[in-house]
């Protein structure tokens, strides 16, 4: 059989069709190893969001995949000015800056376009400063833009000097695909960053916040304190107690100069050993404390044993050793001052911040105000403490003339009486007086100690007012004033019988006033209402109430026209009928003015006088037994 011989045409197909199969071979192993690095750098591009190694793993495995000797990659700065190399490899780390136009990278990311350049000295764009400093040599280098998905360039990325020769278009394809890889994780770091950035900014935010609404709540407490405390202790109490919980503190205390000695002493204390603390004082200048008061500036101290300021002999005698102190000055008026002091935050376990000497230091600012506000309320209280003894004592003062003058006239008779009986009846009127006498004086230190009890006994009407119109009578007789009675009601009633003669003596004494030189009649009247209450009527037939003082008739220091008139004889008269749960009422018109006192009947069991806020005592005459029950 004939074998057809093949023609050189058809060897030369042949040979075609294996180049175009060793062609497509050799591409398709090219496209795997392009899939394989992508998918290589893919993975390792997911593995991390963090920049820095990020950065690091683009680097890496481009040099590797690429058969470059190094790579760089490039980022664009916040200005847009600079290319910034984040991490370089090589045998050092350098930090690289290029502006944006410089260089081939510089011209990569200003113009977006990639660059495959094969003798680097040759290009007069290549800057071989670098290498000089380096001592590295660039021959070859591909370098292409880093692109965001919408097209934003964010950098460069740059390889040099291929091992196997010169960077063709394909590893410019490959480098460009890894670039656009490397930008969109750059970019999601970067967006990750942000996020975590504000995250963080939100949190100090919320903290600063918290911190805040916290020191609001402390003040808020302070300012509380300082306006509801009766005293400055209590009010330096309540201070601490909330200064030490804003703190998380173990123990505090208050430290105050002493405007004498000048010596700090314990004004207020909490935690650790208050007790024992109040008997110590520490000169100024000693200890962390008195360093803090001669200096005024805080200290924060968190080893205490280290300090040598701090005093072990006071912690010993105490039997309180702290391990941190907080210090802050108190600066009050009259630079008397003080310090806020703050032991072991959170037990000792804990040192004390920068934020808790900021937060004491605003507290010992309120605290200093509320210290001084304390002081300014105290110094208030003892000067309307001495503006009222002043004013019952001018009341005394005024009412003694009354028995003085009585006294006055009884021992001028007394010396010229010659009958033994008369005498003795004038001795007796005398020291009737005396008691009166007594009876004020024994009222005045009882207000002099904050007491305002009345002194009751049952009292015999008839007997009681007969006395009082006889000694008013020797009072009023010399002025041209009569002194009249009319007793409706002879029974008996229950009061003081030394402060209602005060009274009725002060009203007769206004009317004599009244009346002045032309004389007149003083009228008292004893009657009883249908309720039992017992009802007084004092009449004189003077000129009236003049209308400039009408409307404040019972005020202290009110008076009209009076040559010696203190103006405290009716606010002295409305004191004791308020006191006896009584009222007190006034018509005038002129030539008739009556004053009317309604006492309401008052129980004489022990009950009824501690309801009433009343006390039995000793009284003068007058007075009948008083019974054990009604």
């Amino acid at each position: 059989m004939r074998v057809p011989l093949r023609t050189n045409a058809a060897i030369s197909d042949d040979h075609g069709v294996s180049s175009d199969l060793e062609r497509l071979a050799a591409e398709l192993e090219r496209e795997r190893a392009r899939t394989a690095a992508l998918r290589e750098v893919g993975l390792a591009l997911g593995s991390t969001l963090d920049l820095d190694e990020l950065l690091g793993l683009v680097v890496d495995r481009v040099s590797r995949l690429m058969g470059a000797d190094r790579s760089t990659l490039y980022l664009l700065d916040e200005t847009g000015q600079w290319l910034v190399s984040r991490v370089a490899q090589g045998d050092r780390v350098q930090r690289i800056e290029l502006r944006v136009g410089e260089g081939i990278a510089g011209w990569v990311a200003q113009h977006g376009l990639a660059q495959r350049v094969t003798d680097a000295y040759l290009d007069a764009r290549f800057d071989p400063e670098w290498d000089r400093r380096t001592g590295y040599t660039t021959r070859s280098v591909l370098c292409v833009p880093m692109r965001t998905p919408d097209g934003r360039i964010i950098g460069v990325l740059q390889c040099l000097n291929k091992q196997t020769g010169a960077f063709d278009a394909e590893d410019e394809e490959l480098l460009g695909a890894l670039a656009a890889q490397a930008a969109v994780s750059v970019q999601n770091s970067r967006l990750l960053l942000a996020a975590i950035e504000r995250n963080e900014e939100l949190l100090r935010t919320q903290e600063q916040l918290e911190r805040r609404v916290r020191e609001l709540d402390v003040l808020f407490e302070i300012a509380r304190v300082a306006a509801s405390s009766a005293d400055l202790d209590e009010l330096l109490e309540g201070l601490l107690d909330r200064t030490m919980r804003a703190v998380d503190a173990e123990a505090a205390a208050i430290l105050l100069r002493d405007e004498s000695t000048g010596e700090l002493r314990f004004r207020a204390a909490a935690g650790g050993e208050p007790d024992a603390v109040r008997s110590v004082r520490i000169p100024v200048g000693q200890g962390i404390c008195g360093w803090v008061a001669a200096h005024g500036e805080p200290q924060v101290v968190n080893d205490v044993d280290a300090d040598p300021r701090h005093r072990r002999d006071v912690a010993d005698r105490v039997g309180y050793h702290p391990r941190s102190v907080l210090a802050v000055p108190l600066s009050c008026e009259g630079g008397a001052g003080g310090v806020l002091e703050l032991l072991n935050k959170a037990g000792g376990r804990e040192p004390f911040t920068d934020d808790d000497l900021r937060l004491a230091t605003v507290i010992a600012g309120h605290v200093s105000s509320a210290i001084e506000l304390g002081r300014a309320r105290e110094q208030r209280r003892r000067q309307d403490r001495l503006s009222t003894v002043g004013q019952f004592l001018s009341g005394v003062l005024h009412d003694l003339r009354s028995p003085l003058t009585v006294i006055r006239g009884y021992v001028q008779l007394l010396a010229e009486e010659p009958d033994p009986e008369i005498r003795a009846r004038h001795a007796a009127l005398v020291l009737r007086q005396v008691d009166r006498i007594h009876a004020m004086t024994r009222q005045t230190l009882a207000f002099a100690r904050g007491e305002r009890t009345l002194w009751l006994r049952r009292v015999y009407l008839h007997r009681f007012f007969e006395e009082l119109v006889e000694d008013l009578r020797r009072d009023l007789d010399d002025r041209g004033v009569r002194v009249e009675l009319e007793l409706a009601d002879r029974g008996t009633a229950v009061f003081d019988p030394a402060a209602m003669q005060r009274a009725v003596t002060n009203l007769a004494r206004n009317a004599a006033e009244a009346i002045g030189d032309r004389g007149g009649t003083f009228r008292i009247r004893v009657t009883r209402d249908d309720a039992g209450r017992l009802v007084l009527e004092f009449t004189d037939d003077g000129p009236g109430i003049p209308d400039a003082i009408r409307g404040r008739l019972f005020e202290s220091f009110a008076t009209h026209g009076k040559r010696q008139g203190t103006g405290l004889g009716l606010a002295v008269v409305r004191a004791i009928v308020e006191e006896h749960r009584g009222r007190i009422d006034v018509e005038s018109r002129p030539g008739r003015t009556t004053f009317r006192i309604v006492l309401p009947p008052i129980e004489g069991t022990e009950a009824d006088r501690s309801e009433s806020g009343m006390s039995e005592r000793s009284g003068t005459s007058g007075e009948a037994d008083r019974p054990s029950s009604p």
